[in-house]
């Protein structure tokens, strides 16, 4: 079976709660959805859900574009795509 690779980097307030900043992950070629990124990554898919509880969402960019504007959590990655991952911010 094919695997991908993508880097995944995460960026403000979201490396102090995953406890890395950078990761390079492995995916079947099968299954490689941001939603099976998230499933290969707990502590990803955790946090995720707790913005989401709060009604704050992350900001998820593949390639530098937003995956609101792809196909959500089903945006399909290819292997040596770039995942950023920002918390929400605020100013005042």
């Amino acid at each position: 079976m094919s695997k991908i690779r993508v880097r995944v980097k995460a960026y403000l307030t979201l490396p102090e709660l995953l406890g890395w900043r950078e990761k390079i992950v492995e995916l079947n070629e099968s299954e490689r959805t941001y939603k099976h990124l998230l499933n290969k990554l707990p502590e990803l898919k955790e946090v995720y859900k707790e913005y989401e509880d709060k009604a704050w969402r992350l900001i998820v960019l593949v390639n530098g574009r937003h995956i609101e504007f792809l196909k959500g959590l089903d945006t399909e990655l290819k292997d040596g795509d770039e995942i950023s991952i920002f918390s929400p911010s605020a100013g005042g």
